[in-house]
């Protein structure tokens, strides 16, 4: 420290530490890279810009980025770098760090931009089509990115809803075929799916989806019963009014004598 203040006093020297390297600026123009270690300079003439060279990781914001099938997915992403190249970092970009920034965000966006809900999952896929989206620009600005990952990659909660909701339904779509194989009308599967079958979930444990299979098949069962006892009692009174009117068309009415016109 103490030699810190003094170089800065004197403007004799410049001191870099391990971790670090230094461009040295001559009249100001870029000359020589120095390693760690004391460097004399020329007051006036000579000046050294510092700076890390070693693993260093980029935190980037959270974005939020539509699919490509309108699915709006919530993005935070990591990136570890190093300067390979002090000349090019200093001097072909202006500020290094606020530059990967900008370019890591871009990169992102183009990749998972093109994903959709089923591709979306392949994160490794992802990470690999990044890397190379910033390989572009490691050779001009003389950094080399070592690792890129992904914190956090969720459905934003709308998204969510809409993937449950579509499970939900994909859910009723199969019981109802179920229902329908086993021979239940198409009104009385419809009336059971909505009244029933509104309240699983896609999230359920397997044991409570196997206990709402069994209650539905229960209530199918007596559901198709019901509709075959009313169907019968149907076709026993529509016997009966049958048989009435035929004993009325064949019989004499009451109080008249056959052969003889009915008395007024």
């Amino acid at each position: 420290m103490s030699l810190d203040i003094f170089g800065a006093l004197t403007g004799l020297f410049v001191i870099v530490y391990d971790g670090s390297h230094a461009l040295r600026y001559t009249l100001g123009r870029a000359r020589a890279v120095v390693g760690p270690g004391i460097h004399f300079k020329v007051p006036l003439l000579q000046t050294f810009k510092v700076e890390q060279t070693k693993h260093t990781t980029l935190d980037l914001e959270p974005q939020v980025i539509q699919l490509d099938d309108n699915l709006v997915y919530e993005v935070d992403c990591k990136v570890l770098y190093q300067i390979v190249n002090l000349r090019k970092a200093l001097i072909e970009v202006d500020d290094l760090v606020t530059g990967l920034q900008n370019r890591v965000v871009i990169a992102v966006q183009q990749v998972v931009s093109r994903k959709t809900r089923e591709t979306v999952t392949d994160v490794q896929g992802m990470c690999e089509e990044i890397k190379a989206e910033l390989r572009s620009i490691e050779d001009r600005w003389g950094v080399r990115i070592l690792e890129f990952g992904f914190s956090n990659i969720s459905p934003s909660p709308t998204t969510l809803e809409i993937t449950q909701l579509e499970l939900l339904a994909l859910e009723k779509q199969r019981l109802y075929g179920e229902l329908r194989s086993d021979g239940l009308s198409e009104e009385s599967a419809v009336a059971l799916i909505s009244g029933a079958v509104v309240s699983v979930h896609p999230d359920e444990p397997q044991p409570g989806l196997r206990a709402t299979r069994d209650q539905d098949a229960r209530i199918a069962a007596a559901l198709e019963g019901e509709l075959e006892d009313q169907a019968e009692q149907a076709r026993r009174r529509l016997a009966e009014r049958t048989r009435l009117e035929d004993g009325a068309q064949e019989g004499p009415a009451e109080g008249e004598t056959e052969g003889e016109d009915p008395q007024p």
